[in-house]
């Protein structure tokens, strides 16, 4: 078991964070509490699911933003089409990855699904929760392995290209402008 604090570096907040080995694959749990836009608070709490490859299966979110209440489900069919809240959206039918777009968890479950060796380029077209509007999308995003602990990252959607710094876990240590690690235990 691997427990994770990050401290926000572009708005006030934080992320605690769990990932746990279960008998069906890895559980990736926690909780973040920052400032969002236009000065509202957020408290989510996140729960991701992936298989033993790191296949994303489910995630839940729960909370607040403001006075909006959330809750948002994210499920895979065995078939590799996806539900949202319910609901199948086809858009993102074939999708391997779960990125909750408020937590740098959700980084982890691709980098080691990827499983990149040094040098190595992969891209993940994730099924994303954009913090913009609350809306789940597609979201395409490139990986370079540059070194032991060290990633290339783009998500050109965004125009944003970082070098993550990860342990060896894969557990992002710094997201350059977003997030930076301050505690990390493993048991």
């Amino acid at each position: 078991m691997h427990t994770v604090l990050w401290n926000s570096l572009d708005r006030e907040g934080h992320d605690a964070c769990r990932i746990s080995k279960a008998s069906s694959g890895w559980h990736v749990e926690g909780s973040a509490v920052f400032s969002h836009h236009d000065n509202d608070v957020a408290s989510l709490s996140y729960r991701l699911e992936c298989d033993d490859a790191w296949q994303s299966c489910a995630a839940l979110v729960k909370g607040w933003v403001g006075s909006r209440n959330m809750e948002v489900s994210i499920a895979r069919q065995a078939n590799g089409h996806w539900l949202i809240n319910g609901l199948h959206d086809a858009s993102l039918d074939g999708l391997a990855d779960i990125d909750l777009g408020f937590t740098p968890a959700s980084n982890t479950n691709a980098l080691r699904r990827l499983n990149l060796k040094e040098m190595q380029a992969g891209t993940s077209v994730a099924v994303w929760l954009d913090t913009e509007d609350w809306c789940v999308k597609s979201l395409h995003q490139e990986y370079v392995r540059t070194g032991r602990n060290m990633y290339d990252y783009a998500s050109p959607r965004h125009g944003y290209r970082a070098t993550l710094e990860v342990t060896d876990f894969g557990i992002v240590v710094e997201y350059p402008g977003l997030w930076k690690m301050c505690r990390l235990a493993q048991s």
